[in-house]
């Protein structure tokens, strides 16, 4: 059968999702009901969840935009109320099995569920096929805890967390509101938010910061609201050049200052009102999507018809009304300033903003050491020289291997991740010795990713982010493995490789050799013991925020002016399918642009 079993948790509420064929509606039932009501909770599983988490806490002061969120949370709510909070690796490691049944046993009853469905079926025979696999699920009385609450009172501060990064990212706001069925301004509000920094190229953020003044690449707004007992957030964001970190939130004041002071002109009011009424349909393109919507509709206790009245309560928003929430939520001169990078190269000094308070980060445990090489005998590395040459005149000879500079590769791929399986194209340029570059279109949007050989960054939809330290180190060892690259840097005798036997590879025997990269993890590499050609390599990487067992499988190798290329590869991760590629164009010694890998202004 095809079906999926999905659950997630928020800070407000758990879902269970089931997908599956109209055909597989009953056994798809029963699984569904089994991993609700009877979760195995795993041992293996956990250890690696928890891996993954304390993997996560080690890397997460390596972005700026989250070590800015973070501690913008915690200086508004505080270290007493758990929105201020976030996980340290102590309490990771402290969790068990039986926390995790004890969680599911106390709150995982049928008095605290919604069901929503949707599809192909016959509703009295779904209602049937439900009652069966919930029979004898029993309720229970949930003594639920108090949320702490806050009085929403601004705490204006400014704060400095140093990291020697090439751009600021600063966060700029206060409380937001809280949201309930009867409250009377959420639809100016959308209007007003969307105006200053949430619409994207047509907001004012956006508009003046970036487009007339060049201070970011990345800036915008959010208002957060929360349907607890505390208000949300507000906050505008951004990253800018270092040396312009003061003037940008000089900047962002005055814009937001503006919204209070000036009516909106009419013909901006009504570009942004067109926008949000004409994207409001895109959150209903599924049935699912529309059967979740009523559920939670249902859940926060809105009338059903919310939705159907949404864009009309858009439309009927006026100048005014802008205005007035303006004045009314947005408090220019009470803000929470986070800034996270390097003051030595700001343009001013942030106590032109207030006095300023330096947060110390912590700094994790660092990760487990790479695992050591054996020790290698004469014989091993006698014959390891021996596979090599073979390796490199079956890919071209030396002179041809030696005569390439760089390869460009264009490729579309099927990927699986936490979401399903994805179709992507991408374009890989690697410049020997030491530089990489890669974009990608994925079905959410372009991604690229840059390494000069030192260093790099991500270009994502919010921005570019600077690459954690072992990100970089993967990058550095991307680029050793290039397949034409690693065999010319091996033919010069300066790395140490050896020879650890033979073994299987999909039905072909393979010689096994043993090769340090830059980061110090061994690299298996894997020669055909028929045609001589790179058909494998393994290693150990860090993936999702753990250290995985990788491997790349390469065939369908074909000519490139003279040199042998694999146009197939297959990624495994842990044992599991994880992406496979096969290359649409192969170009060798490409004319390439140095802007290539220089981050964007």
């Amino acid at each position: 059968m095809a079906a999926s079993v999905e659950v997630g948790m928020s800070r407000e509420y758990g879902t269970i999702n089931l997908s599956t064929l109209a055909e597989d509606i009953e056994k798809g039932l029963e699984i569904f009901a089994d991993v609700l009501r009877n979760p195995a909770f795993r041992e293996d599983k956990l250890e690696l969840r928890k891996q993954q988490s304390i993997e996560r806490i080690r890397r997460r002061n390596d972005n700026p935009i989250q070590l800015a969120w973070r501690n913008f949370s915690a200086l508004l709510y505080g270290t007493d109320h758990p929105f201020g909070w976030y996980t340290e690796m102590e309490g990771i490691e402290s969790i068990t099995v039986d926390n995790l049944k004890a969680f599911h046993a106390k709150y995982y009853h049928p008095d605290n569920m919604m069901l929503a469905i949707t599809g192909d079926f016959d509703t009295e025979t779904l209602i049937s096929q439900l009652e069966k696999v919930f029979e004898g699920w029993e309720g229970a009385k949930i003594a639920f805890p108090d949320v702490p609450t806050v009085d929403g009172t601004p705490k204006p501060s400014v704060n400095y967390i140093f990291k020697d990064f090439p751009q600021t990212t600063m966060l700029i706001g206060h409380f937001g509101i809280k949201r309930t069925p009867d409250f009377p301004d959420f639809f100016a509000l959308r209007v007003m938010n969307e105006i200053l920094g949430e619409g994207g190229f047509t907001s004012r953020l956006m508009t003046e910061v970036r487009e007339k003044h060049g201070l970011a690449y990345m800036v915008g707004s959010l208002m957060q609201t929360t349907y607890y007992t505390n208000p949300g957030e507000w906050f505008a964001y951004s990253q800018t050049r270092t040396e312009k970190t003061a003037e940008a939130i000089s900047l962002i004041i005055d814009v937001v200052k503006g919204l209070r002071d000036v009516p909106v002109p009419e013909a901006e009011l009504q570009r942004t009102k067109d926008s949000l009424i004409n994207s409001f349909v895109f959150g209903f393109e599924s049935s699912s999507q529309i059967a979740f919507q009523q559920m939670m509709l249902d859940y926060r206790g809105y009338a059903p018809s919310f939705l159907e009245t949404y864009t009309d309560n858009i439309a009927k928003v006026t100048a005014a009304d802008v205005q007035a929430v303006a004045q009314k939520y947005l408090h220019p001169d009470a803000l929470t300033i986070v800034t996270v990078g390097n003051k030595e190269n700001f343009d001013r000094p942030l106590d032109e903003f207030g006095a300023v308070n330096e947060i110390e980060i912590e700094r994790p445990a660092p990760p487990p050491p790479p695992e050591p090489m054996p020790e290698a005998s004469e014989t091993d590395v006698a014959k390891a020289k021996e596979v090599l040459a073979a390796a490199v005149e079956a890919h071209g000879g030396l002179e041809k291997l030696k005569a390439v500079k760089n390869i460009v590769i264009e490729a579309r791929a099927t990927a699986n991740s936490p979401m399903g399986q994805m179709q992507v194209e991408g374009k890989s340029y690697y410049v020997y010795p030491d530089k990489f570059r890669q974009d990608v279109k994925l079905p959410q949007g372009e991604m690229g990713y840059v390494f000069d050989g030192a260093s790099g960054f991500a270009m994502t939809p919010m921005g570019v982010q600077p690459l954690p330290p072992d990100v970089t180190n993967s990058f550095k060892d991307a680029v050793f493995r290039e397949t034409i690259w690693l065999l010319t840097n091996l033919s010069k005798n300066e790395i140490s490789v050896q020879y650890a036997g033979t073994e299987d590879v999909q039905g072909t025997s393979a010689h096994v050799l043993l090769v340090p990269q830059p980061s110090g993890e061994a690299l298996r590499l894997f020669v055909s013991e028929e045609t001589h050609y790179v058909i494998k390599f393994a290693y150990r990487e860090m993936a999702q925020g753990v250290t995985a067992n990788r491997e790349s499988l390469m065939d369908d190798y074909r000519d490139v002016d003279g040199v042998k290329v694999a146009y197939h590869v297959v990624q495994n991760v842990d044992g599991q399918l994880f992406s496979e590629s096969w290359a649409t164009g192969v170009t060798l010694n490409a004319e390439l642009d140095d802007t290539l890998f220089q981050e964007p202004n």
